[in-house]
């Protein structure tokens, strides 16, 4: 278990590192975030109990990241989102590397790339004022919806319950045209920069907003052997998430979160299965 680990911390890095170096040949800032960014500070690496990387990135650089992929294309590297994935169903971005696989527990295995990733999210603005924020995280939250294809295999609130009717009366061909049009009044804040900034992807993460001047300055922290982009605030945002965020969890909490029930370095799932 400790060579995959190492295998796959190996290839996050080489993943990140593609990232990286389109991002400085055009300008683009991000920064290590949640975990990753946590593991930069405390561990000057991934954590070691981490199966994941994630980066975050303002809507704009996000918009520009994800046209300027398509023009450069690198290979042995896919880009995946709900735009060009369909089955997929998250509201964010993975990068992933062609001929591996990391097949997560509950994930649909031939529905789309499963390859092995770095997480991608994209920041945008809070309102500010009660009724403009419950908007706001509704239309969030109906984003997050609509990115679905799957109803949850467990409902336990009304809320949830009503969501799941929802998705199922809402006929796959409509989804598409509802999230740009949710899309639309949730980035319509953005331009106001003295607003609150907040990652609207998931419902947990859209309960943690950040300062109005996070994305403002960015350094590097040494992470790997290698060095990487991230906040000059990383101390406000890291406190913002863990609070006390140097204290280690418990030993029985230093478990990886996935689940994945498939991991292969040199080989996808649909190569896997064709090998049989």
């Amino acid at each position: 278990m400790q060579d995959i680990s190492l295998e796959l911390k190996r290839t996050q890095i080489e993943i990140l590192k593609v990232i990286d170096r389109i991002c400085r040949d055009h300008d683009i800032k991000y920064s290590l975030f949640y975990g990753s960014l946590l593991g930069a500070v405390r561990h000057q690496g991934i954590i070691p109990w981490d199966d994941d990387l994630d980066i975050c990135m303002s809507r704009e650089d996000y918009n520009r990241f994800t046209r300027i992929w398509s023009n450069v294309n690198p290979q042995g590297y896919i880009l995946q989102n709900k735009e060009n994935s369909h089955a997929f169903s998250e509201a964010f971005t993975k990068i992933r590397k062609d001929h591996t696989c990391f097949l997560q527990k509950g994930e649909r295995a031939n529905a789309y790339h499963n390859g092995i990733f770095v997480d991608i999210f994209p920041i945008d603005r809070l309102p500010n004022g009660k009724m403009k924020r419950f908007v706001f995280k509704l239309n969030c939250k109906l984003y997050q919806l609509f990115t679905r294809e799957l109803v949850p295999s467990k409902i336990n609130t009304i809320a949830g319950a009503i969501f799941s009717i929802l998705l199922l009366c809402t006929p796959h061909f409509c989804r598409m045209g509802l999230r740009e049009k949710l899309l639309k009044k949730i980035t319509k804040y953005n331009s106001n920069t003295a607003l609150e900034t907040v990652n609207i992807t998931t419902k947990a993460f859209l309960e943690t907003p950040f300062s109005s001047t996070m994305l403002n300055n960015y350094t590097e922290l040494d992470f790997s052997n290698e060095k990487f982009m991230c906040y000059e605030e990383w101390d406000d945002c890291l406190t913002r998430i863990y609070g006390d965020y140097m204290q280690l969890p418990p030993e029985e909490e230093r478990v990886w979160k996935h689940h994945p029930i498939i991991i292969d370095f040199s080989h996808n799932y649909d190569e896997l299965e064709n090998a049989k």
